[in-house]
């Protein structure tokens, strides 16, 4: 049997009937069956019990079934490991991006590295944290740049900066006046965050958790610009790094420190299996020396 007789045998257990797997596989049943047939055949075993409502593995197909999903696997591993690896010989790097580092990096950190690299050709992407993880476990991209508060065993982490998170405030707020303020405190007003895609969101529960308070969230938004819209409004009060508070340029708004000084950790990721070649060393370089720059 090859891997597209194991994929017809999976569909099949997973949709408990020829008729239906033979119509996603783009097949007919009359085809679909010899294969199964050929394979029952080939391991000299009943791969399912067959009736009018349909078929269910037999133990023999279970076997098969948990072997072939882990062939299949690994079969679509191996060749994402080595597209990745021909993309990133040729020049071709994927890089994936949570929203707002670019804005702490500036878009010269791409221009720079475009320049002193020539042969090479970044492709930037942006997503909510959560997506750029997913991004690069799922081999999508060949790097990425996030926030963390755990890591995750799949990845290598390679810290690049931090920045304090601030307390964002309105004029009507009580605490518009203060110098610093106390987490235990401001929870008394409403609180606009980013979602769960966001790690900031995570920073503010763990320390939540941490001193034994219940956040007064009013609204969850799906990006800083939204919660500094709200915040403006007098809707609440939202948290966010210093570097966004002054690219959002708005002078009726007030950044305070907390005196908790909660920290936004980035690092530079790839997957602990993947191959690292001589352009992709070159990106985690000019990374790791254009941050230090920056610090």
């Amino acid at each position: 049997m090859n891997l597209k007789d194991m994929n017809c045998f999976i569909v099949v257990c997973d949709k408990k009937s020829i008729t239906a797997a033979a119509e996603i596989l783009f097949l007919s049943p009359q085809a679909l069956s010899k294969t199964i047939q050929k394979m029952e055949k080939e391991v000299d075993a009943e791969l399912f019990i067959r009736s009018s409502n349909g078929v269910k593995m037999t133990a023999y197909g279970e076997i098969l079934y948990n072997s072939a999903k882990n062939i299949l696997n690994e079969y679509d591993d191996m060749v994402a490991k080595i597209r990745s690896l021909t993309m990133q010989n040729k020049g071709i790097l994927r890089m994936a991006s949570a929203f707002g580092i670019l804005r702490f990096l500036t878009p010269e950190f791409i221009n720079v590295f475009a320049q002193k690299n020539p042969q090479m050709h970044l492709e930037y992407m942006e997503f909510p944290d959560k997506y750029v993880l997913e991004n690069i476990i799922n081999k999508h991209c060949d790097i990425g740049l996030i926030p963390y508060t755990e890591k995750n065993n799949e990845l290598e982490y390679i810290d690049l900066f931090k920045v304090e998170i601030f307390f964002i405030t309105h004029k009507e707020s009580d605490y518009y006046n203060c110098k610093e303020v106390s987490l235990k405190n401001v929870v008394t007003e409403p609180l606009i965050v980013e979602n769960e895609n966001f790690i900031i969101r995570q920073i503010l529960l763990n320390l939540c958790y941490k001193e034994h308070i219940q956040p007064n969230i009013y609204f969850n938004t799906s990006g800083f610009s939204l919660s500094y819209k709200l915040c403006k409004e007098g809707k609440g009060n939202t948290i966010s790094m210093d570097f966004i508070f002054e690219d959002m340029k708005d002078k009726s708004l007030r950044k305070i420190p907390f005196q908790e000084h909660p920290m936004w950790n980035v690092a530079i990721v790839y997957r602990k299996d993947c191959f690292l070649s001589d352009n992709m060393k070159k990106l985690i370089q000019f990374s790791c020396e254009w941050c230090k720059i920056l610090n």
